[in-house]
């Protein structure tokens, strides 16, 4: 259809530039005089070069998703559809790859409505062809008539083990943060890619301290440090509502990690105040990076902070002027570089269009200094993410969409590397 379109208007064009410019290149006043400047068959084969050109012009454009909003070369499909699988809504997706080539999806399902408090469902879907089709839903944690969220996967590279981090209450969020019930986290594990899961393991008392009340783990997939140092750690996002002894609250970002394939578990440093939601990804050798949805104190941007041991202590909070953002989740992942005296490339997803619309992807190959122009893949409204590298020298994106609300489903979109400026792509995950 967009070829259809742009070949009609190209027409268009060709035909106003006909008729105007051949009428002003074969006269031209001249003492008084017109005189032709072209005969008609010149006249003829320069129109016919400018048509040509205008048509191959406006079709690039069409194709090309960097420079248009319809990015129908991308390869998507829905996941998860509100009103279908028995649940009101989907959201707040995580996605990752495991040790098999297993895509799974994972994201909450709401029963009855679309609030943040409820009859909530953790559920996943399974692709075993890198997201061209989906298994159906699979139950993972189901709380009755509460509810279990936030899920955060990490995948173990030397087991294969998937780890499941998620928080549960009977409260909603305003209600915790008043002091009125709690918000407990749970591990649970899988040995076969999902199709089955451990019994959960409550570890708040290692995981939340005591004046903490709110709490989220991810919500998006963690990582197992791939190199250096703390090779082997995993390491996940979190964040909680700190409260000082006067009452005062503020939202503060964490990390957690564990040295010893999830049996036990450690917090990481809390930031300056307005950290909420993120993601960590590894930026080169004992070098890692934190990215932040500022709740409070934001600038309307994204903030970053960086850690050198692994995760235990962080740098102060930056904001990354590059990179504007509503108050929203977003999501990073690295992709390891077979140079050693080169970062890794990271990729960013996050809404960039003025509120939650604009799903737009970004790479830096200097360590988050610097960004390449994004690639918007969609252009709608659209909110949380989550990215993973796949193969063939793509990445998959799972993130939520829709035509008039962002929370319609919760679609998968498979992007080639080069469209985001990587001039040397690599296929390399360990």
């Amino acid at each position: 259809m967009n070829i259809l379109l742009n070949y009609a208007k190209a027409l268009r064009i060709y035909s106003k530039l006909y008729l105007n410019t051949f009428n002003s290149f074969q006269i031209s006043i001249k003492n008084g005089r017109k005189v032709k400047l072209f005969d008609p068959i010149t006249m003829d084969i320069i129109m016919k070069f400018v048509y040509i050109f205008t048509i191959v012009a406006l079709c690039f454009v069409s194709f090309h998703p960097a420079y248009s909003s319809d990015v129908n070369i991308l390869h998507k499909i829905d996941v998860f559809i509100s009103g279908k699988d028995g649940y009101h809504t989907f959201r707040i997706p995580a996605l990752i790859k495991t040790t098999q080539g297993t895509l799974i999806a994972f994201a909450e399902g709401r029963v009855n409505g679309m609030d943040d408090f409820g009859n909530i469902d953790i559920v996943l879907k399974r692709s075993l062809d890198n997201g061209k089709s989906w298994q159906q839903l699979q139950l993972v944690q189901d709380a009755g008539n509460w509810q279990y969220g936030n899920p955060c996967p990490i995948v173990d590279q030397n087991s294969g083990r998937v780890f499941l981090l998620f928080c549960g209450s009977h409260n909603s969020e305003q209600s915790i943060i008043a002091g009125e019930g709690t918000r407990d986290i749970y591990m649970s594990y899988s040995d076969n890619d999902g199709l089955s899961w451990s019994d959960r393991q409550n570890i708040s008392a290692m995981v939340k301290k005591e004046n903490w009340r709110w709490y989220a783990t991810g919500p998006c997939s963690g990582i197992q440090i791939r190199s250096g140092k703390y090779k082997g750690r995993l390491v996940a996002p979190a964040n909680h509502s700190y409260h000082d002894e006067a009452d005062e609250w503020e939202f503060r970002t964490h990390s957690l990690f564990s040295d010893d394939q999830g049996v036990t578990w450690q917090i990481g440093a809390s930031s300056e105040a307005g950290g909420n939601e993120s993601q960590i990804a590894e930026v080169t050798d004992d070098l890692l990076i934190q990215d932040v949805r500022m709740q409070t104190h934001r600038k309307g941007l994204r903030a970053v902070r960086f850690s050198h041991d692994g995760g235990l202590t962080w740098s102060s909070i930056m904001h990354d002027e590059n990179r504007p953002c509503p108050k929203c989740q977003g999501s990073i992942i690295s992709i390891l570089s077979h140079d050693d005296n080169k970062m890794n490339r990271l990729i960013v997803s996050n809404p960039a269009g003025g509120g939650r619309t604009g799903m737009a992807l970004r790479l830096s190959t200097d360590g988050s200094k610097s960004w390449k122009e994004k690639l918007v893949i969609e252009p709608g409204p659209s909110a949380y993410s989550d990215l993973t590298l796949i193969e063939n020298n793509h990445i998959g994106c799972l993130f939520e969409m829709g035509a008039i609300s962002p929370y319609e489903k919760i679609t998968f979109v498979t992007v080639p590397l080069d469209l985001l400026g990587d001039e040397k792509v690599i296929n390399h995950i360990k």
